[in-house]
């Protein structure tokens, strides 16, 4: 497991939570100076503004999620490729070589995947960082 940090791809939390935050704290402000219908208008939309970004949340944590399994896949790919590289069928004219390709390609495709963990870590907070796999 990673330690907490920061991603390294330069993803930050969305700015949507400390948002919403300030919009519910004028909204109650204003009921304050007067409860009126349009107060009571504006707090269903935001509500409902707030749970669709919720929903939305979720789904592209999902989608995020995919990180795992392209790096579990990227391990047997990359483990198989290192056995047969020590094994006699590499000594084979261009198969050492193009073992050398599938071994660099993976490792290009776990760093591109950190950018979705990254992306991940930061749509969960910081509080959750530490359990972002």
């Amino acid at each position: 497991m990673r330690p907490s940090r920061e991603p390294a791809s330069g993803f930050r939390a969305p700015p949507y939570a400390s948002l919403h935050a300030r919009i519910m704290a004028a909204l109650d402000a204003a009921e304050a100076k007067s409860a009126g219908k349009e107060s009571r208008d504006l707090r269903e939309a935001i509500e409902a503004w707030w749970r669709a970004q919720q929903d939305w949340n979720e789904q592209l944590l999902h989608l995020f999620g995919v990180h795992h399994e392209i790096n579990n896949a990227l391990v047997g790919i990359r483990g198989n490729a290192q056995l047969i590289q020590r094994s006699a069928t590499a000594q084979q004219p261009g198969v050492k070589e193009r073992l050398e390709v599938v071994i660099r390609e993976s490792q290009r495709i776990q760093e591109a995947v950190g950018s979705l963990r990254d992306a991940r870590t930061a749509l969960r907070g910081p509080d959750s960082a530490s359990r972002a796999a």
